[in-house]
């Protein structure tokens, strides 16, 4: 049996926790495929680099060290390579910096080269998937933070683009399973968690950041912490109303923070039950 399973939220929700108990369930007698956030994907490329054919060799000339670790984290698309680059390790800070101005978001390749390359992934995966595949944020959260921050697209239009993903990868009787929690206490479980070695809350000042910049984050005002609060309540709203006009199985799954593991693990078992 061929399946897809997309698991959405917003950071902080809970979605990769989530997505790898569900796997672990499902392994017990069936062939899953797990994609988490940053992994190699086969039909998405969030914090992956594209490169060309030329661009690639030189990387492997100039860094010899690492050119296993860029084959084994390397796919096609078309005359192009890419690289899920942040699954490799010990990078030198001119290379991630490099890797990371070759990225196909934050706006770097226009609305309608993002969503060829990704409706044409997205294609070619529901033609060929295998199995059951458990994808971690690629449907909603990807495209819409792209499309919405970026592209400052209208909903209507962002909306017409997740259905089209979705019809690619119909054949796989897509389920879509969204974390619905608090917005505020989702992003400050993230902030916390997401420290780094000074205790320093690095993801929510990025993140922070990166929103403030944005072309939607300018054009709407968005400043700081309470900027980046408000953007993921907008977009959970959105989201939420894109999920209920998705022409496929789909969950609203209510999460209490500190009830978390029991909710988790009752809607697991109920749906792996079903499938």
């Amino acid at each position: 049996m061929n399946r897809l399973l997309l698991i959405e939220g917003i950071p902080g929700s809970g979605k990769t926790t989530f997505a790898k108990l569900l796997a672990q369930k499902l392994e017990e007698d069936k062939k899953v495929n797990l994609y988490i956030e940053g992994d190699l994907h086969p039909a998405d490329m969030a914090w992956c680099a594209l490169l060309t054919d030329d661009e690639y060799n030189r990387l492997c000339t100039n860094y010899p060290m690492h050119k296993q670790a860029f084959e084994s984290n390397k796919s096609l698309w078309n005359d192009f390579i890419i690289i899920a680059y942040t699954k490799i390790e010990n990078l030198e800070q001119q290379l991630f910096d490099y890797f990371e101005s070759k990225e196909i978001y934050n706006g770097r390749v226009g609305a309608d080269i993002f969503c060829g390359i990704h409706l044409d992934r997205w294609k070619k995966f529901g033609e060929q998937a295998e199995d059951i595949n458990i994808f971690e944020c690629a449907l909603l959260q990807n495209s819409i933070n792209e499309l919405m921050l970026f592209e400052c697209l209208e909903e209507n239009q962002i909306s017409k683009y997740i259905k089209s993903l979705c019809e690619c990868v119909k054949a796989l009787n897509p389920i879509v399973i969204y974390i619905d929690i608090d917005v505020k206490t989702a992003l400050r479980r993230a902030a916390a968690e997401r420290i780094d070695e000074n205790g320093q809350m690095v993801w929510q000042e990025s993140v922070a950041h990166y929103i403030e910049n944005s072309p939607y984050g300018i054009k709407n005002n968005l400043k700081g912490v309470e900027g980046m609060e408000e953007y993921f309540e907008r977009r959970m709203l959105f989201e939420k109303r894109i999920l209920e006009s998705l022409p496929v199985e789909k969950y609203l799954v209510h999460m209490d923070i500190d009830k978390q593991v029991e909710t988790t693990s009752m809607f697991i078992e109920q749906l792996c039950g079903n499938l």
